[in-house]
């Protein structure tokens, strides 16, 4: 099934939010998902500065084979989204992603009774936050590289993993990251002073390794209790974690599906990482191969596939003497 994509923005107070609509190559309307990123100055492809996997841009286009539309945007700040990303906080993408959910509840393109929100890392926790306070609900979440760890608690386990692996880190980027562990002490360490420091802030921005972060977003994300989010998702959800992932852990989707009251699946896909793609051998925090060019990972695909082709078949009526799906599973 082939598609189409074209622009599609979202008016915010003073600014535009920017991005792409993905619609399958056969008559709608659609189901719709709307796609949130991860953290960072993201734009709708899931590049950084014009440049990355474009792992947003590869979900749209495997959805729309399964005839599913899909939104994208870049985020404010990022792409050719108005806005300012380093005065941004959490509860402002959160309001955005908002403003783009009930822009697409008036689309004509769109079947209102199936519309979906797929997040990733950070956008998973939106999309959590969101399905409870939205006047017209998604059907259900699909959740990639879910987390349940505060922010705090997974910044202190990178820098702390970064510890660990900095002995093996060949070449100059060793070379520089050591010099810089004794200027800072441990990055473990270095990292739980930072976070206190964010505490204290009333605004500006941070360093957080090589990027700058608004110092509200990190304080907001802190504080959020991931764990009361997914308590109050009122509808169903599919997890899928990466079994390489060392930003959102693969432990997370099973804690998480045992804490909603919704109804939930996990999958863990085998040798997946943050990235959504495959990657063999010992996971790193500091593996500095390529992974642009890399496809999705299949398993993820055939996952995903499967899923809509489920609640596809829930709309239709039951043949003859073959009980609903919710009976024969």
């Amino acid at each position: 099934m082939g598609f189409t994509e074209r622009d599609w923005n979202v008016e915010r107070s003073g600014f535009a939010l920017r991005g792409s609509l993905c619609l399958p190559g056969c008559d709608g309307p659609y189901p719709i998902v709307l796609i949130l990123q991860g953290s960072g100055q993201v734009d709708r492809d899931g590049n950084v500065g014009g440049s990355g996997a474009g792992l947003y841009a590869k979900l749209a286009r495997a959805l729309a084979g399964y005839g599913v539309a899909s939104y994208r945007y870049d985020k404010r700040g990022a792409g050719s989204s108005g806005g300012n990303f380093l005065a941004a906080g959490y509860r402002d993408f959160v309001e955005d992603a908002k403003a783009c959910w009930e822009a697409l509840t008036l689309a004509p393109f769109g079947d209102r009774g199936r519309m979906y929100m797929l997040g990733h890392s950070e956008g998973t926790a939106i999309a959590a936050q969101l399905a409870s306070s939205l006047a017209h609900p998604p059907r259900a979440l699909v959740q990639l590289c879910p987390f349940d760890d505060s922010a705090e608690t997974m910044l202190i386990n990178q820098a702390e993993g970064i510890d660990r692996e900095l002995p093996g880190v060949p070449g100059l980027l060793g070379i520089l990251l050591r010099l810089a562990r004794r200027i800072v002490g441990p990055y473990g360490q270095h990292m739980r002073r930072k976070l206190a420091h964010v505490r204290k802030l009333d605004g500006g921005t941070v360093r957080l390794g090589p990027t700058r972060v608004s110092a509200r977003w990190l304080r907001e994300l802190i504080d959020l209790d991931v764990n009361g989010l997914y308590r109050a998702v009122p509808c169903p959800m599919l997890l899928i974690a990466g079994e390489k992932d060392l930003q959102c852990t693969p432990e997370s989707a099973e804690r998480l599906a045992r804490l909603a009251f919704a109804p939930t699946e996990f999958h863990v896909v085998p040798n997946m990482i943050h990235h959504l793609s495959v990657r063999e051998g010992q996971p790193a925090l500091l593996d500095m191969r390529d992974i642009d060019a890399l496809p999705l990972a299949p398993q993820l695909l055939a996952l995903l596939e499967s899923w809509f082709a489920r609640e596809r078949a829930e709309d239709l009526p039951p043949e003859p003497g073959v009980p609903p799906l919710s009976e024969a599973y």
